[in-house]
């Protein structure tokens, strides 16, 4: 254990060159992700049959890098939002576990044309979420490689580390039961955080998730997938693709989603996805969108919501069912196409 320690000590030197995270990104952070669950796929044509059902080109990924996408129904409508990963010749999907059931269902419906294993990860499998500089240094010592390049993997006996660098390096960590135990070895105590915490720090990235109270509601680029990279419109025909196309190629897309700001958390216990939103207009207020995702942190409630896409910076928006409580939109950290 000492060992261990010592060499944490001597990794925390090295991380202090990345760059800052502009939400209290050097909070140190554990946090075990619950909420999350993974869907795998193996077999001779994993590769294959994943090609036609979600929005990002199998084919080519590769063990070193992780992919945002999504798997939508015929019509171009999200069943869920993933992060893919590829090891050891197995395509794992993680995405909320809200929103699990119902991709699963599907998967397995198109599955049995294929020789594809397709299964659920359960208790040996654990996510966590880490931030901050001394934390980062614990898990150098369980992956000893680890990258600041957004969506980069390193792959070992415990598990994966997936970096996400939107606005500062972070790390979505799936661990086997050893990985997790060794974990805990690692951490320091008051490091653990509640993943809500986390589930801040994805909305300040604007990187969307989808739970079962909108999932098939929205086709991808409401959810801003495409300027996370996370549809490549120049692989073949896969799932709800004809919408897809459309919607970029017309310039049909009339939403996108964006974060929203209030002070204080009075009103976070009542706040849950698919609750509608209202926009001022005139002296009048009138539907304004739906809230995908929201969480408390340092004493302000925050929301990821799709709302029109021309909405613009400091507008103000209203809880349909609480109209007394108001948001503003903030600037998201790219740009939509």
């Amino acid at each position: 254990m000492s060992l261990l320690r010592s060499t944490i000590t001597e990794q925390s030197a090295n991380l202090d060159c990345i760059r800052g995270y502009k939400m209290s990104s050097q909070k140190e952070l554990i946090a075990k992700l619950t909420n999350l669950g993974c869907i795998t796929f193996s077999g001779p044509q994993a590769a294959e049959y994943l090609q036609g059902q979600v929005t990002v080109d199998v084919a080519k990924m590769n063990s070193q890098t992780a992919r945002f996408g999504a798997h939508c129904d015929v019509k171009g409508k999200t069943w869920s939002v993933f992060t893919a990963l590829l090891t050891h010749d197995v395509y794992q999907l993680i995405m909320r576990k809200s929103a699990l059931e119902k991709s699963m269902a599907e998967f397995k419906k198109y599955g049995v044309f294929s020789k594809v294993d397709i299964k659920q990860s359960g208790d040996d499998l654990s996510f966590f979420g880490v931030s901050g500089n001394n934390t980062t240094a614990a898990i150098s010592a369980l992956f000893t490689e680890l990258s600041d390049q957004h969506l980069s993997v390193v792959n070992n006996e415990f598990g994966s580390a997936i970096c996400l660098n939107i606005n500062g390096p972070r790390y979505l960590l799936a661990l086997n039961a050893e990985g997790a135990s060794m974990l805990s070895q690692l951490a320091m105590p008051n490091a653990y955080a509640d993943e809500g915490d986390w589930d801040a720090m994805n909305i300040r990235d604007a990187i969307p998730y989808v739970e079962a109270e909108t999932s098939n509601e929205f086709v991808p680029q409401m959810l801003n997938l495409q300027a996370v990279s996370g549809i490549d419109f120049d692989k073949g025909c896969y799932m709800g693709q004809e919408t897809i196309a459309r919607t970029k190629f017309l310039g049909r897309n009339k939403r996108a989603s964006y974060i929203l700001t209030a002070e204080g958390v009075e009103i976070a216990p009542h706040l849950s996805p698919g609750i509608a939103l209202e926009k001022q207009a005139g002296e009048n207020w009138r539907s304004g969108g739906t809230v995908l995702q929201s969480a408390v942190y340092e004493g302000n409630t925050l929301m990821l919501a799709v709302l029109a896409n021309d909405t613009q910076i400091d507008d103000v928006l209203r809880l349909k069912e609480f109209p007394e409580q108001q948001f503003t939109v903030s600037a998201l950290p790219y740009k939509l196409d």
